[in-house]
């Protein structure tokens, strides 16, 4: 199942951050997540206005909007929420 579910959300660890890049369904609106990363409890909400299959139209952490889809490590807090915007 963690395989599907990263997939699905083309989760991207490497050693300084994460990297998200979903790969849906064009006729999905939203899906959301959670999902523990490096001790850390992400809610992850997806929302495809547009009905693209992938790419990012902005990406929020916390309310603090990131350049592209890649999250650093040191934005990650205890309880992270991420609002991903295809």
């Amino acid at each position: 199942m963690v395989g599907c579910v990263e997939g699905i959300l083309g989760m991207r660890p490497d050693f300084y951050g994460l990297r998200i890049a979903p790969a849906i369904p064009k006729e999905w609106d939203t899906f959301e997540i959670e999902k523990d990363f490096r001790g850390k409890h992400l809610h992850i909400v997806v929302e495809n206005p547009e009905h693209a299959e992938s790419g990012c139209k902005e990406m929020y952490v916390n309310g603090e909007r990131m350049e592209g889809n890649y999250i650093p490590e040191s934005k990650l807090t205890a309880q992270t929420e991420i609002k991903y915007v295809m």
